[in-house]
């Protein structure tokens, strides 16, 4: 029964996983991680799908690395014109791999933001939706003595850095992995003692982040 009487249809735990107004009492743990994680249900899949967009864009542009390697080395280099049998052709061919390659990586970024967007702008929703419901049912000693502005603020700035944390910096951090996993590997197949040169620097960045 809500405040007016009227019976609301009770959901199970599972039940709540896909329902619009998720209760966000579900996502509290101890283990920070896991409680964003839990944040995410119902959204998933779309920051999934967002994750696996930003690896193929990620893995497009190295891609046309490798390919300007190929023309350098291999066409300009040694006038290797196997791919086409003619500077023409060759040329021709290379400029379709670039082209190819830039549209890949331009079309799954941009699917890589709006995804990651739709996930962040409906944890925002549900999120203010429980909120504004929590707030008007707490008794009028809470609100007589807590600032409106204290209210406000965690209505506002407190949500919407959630929003820039799912659409901005998860994704960003994930982005940088992404970018260094694939990058290194590329490098370490090209000259290995050259690959573990370049990433000399990489633990001293990470004890300086921590």
């Amino acid at each position: 029964m809500n405040r007016h009487g009227i019976k609301l249809k009770s959901y199970k735990k599972k039940d709540m996983a896909t329902d619009h107004e998720y209760d966000f009492s579900l996502a509290i743990s101890k283990n920070r991680i896991i409680g964003l994680v839990r944040m995410m249900t119902g959204f998933r899949w779309q920051y999934a799908g967002a994750t696996t967009s930003l690896a193929i864009a990620a893995a497009s542009k190295t891609a046309t690395f490798m390919l300007l390697r190929y023309f350098v080395d291999r066409v300009l280099g040694q006038n290797d014109y196997s791919l086409g049998g003619s500077l023409s052709r060759t040329l021709f061919i290379m400029a379709t791999g670039f082209l190819v390659f830039a549209t890949m990586e331009g079309s799954f970024s941009y699917f890589s933001g709006r995804l990651a967007a739709f996930t962040a702008e409906g944890i925002t929703r549900r999120l203010r939706n429980y909120l504004f419901d929590h707030i008007q049912r707490l008794d009028f000693t809470y609100h007589d003595k807590t600032p409106t502005g204290e209210l406000i603020e965690r209505c506002t700035s407190d949500v919407d850095a959630l929003r820039r944390f799912f659409s901005e910096q998860a994704i960003g951090v994930g982005r940088i992995v992404l970018l260094f996993v694939i990058n290194f590997t590329a490098i370490l197949n090209l000259n290995t003692k050259l690959a573990l040169i370049s990433i000399i620097i990489v633990p001293v960045i990470i004890l300086t982040s921590i």
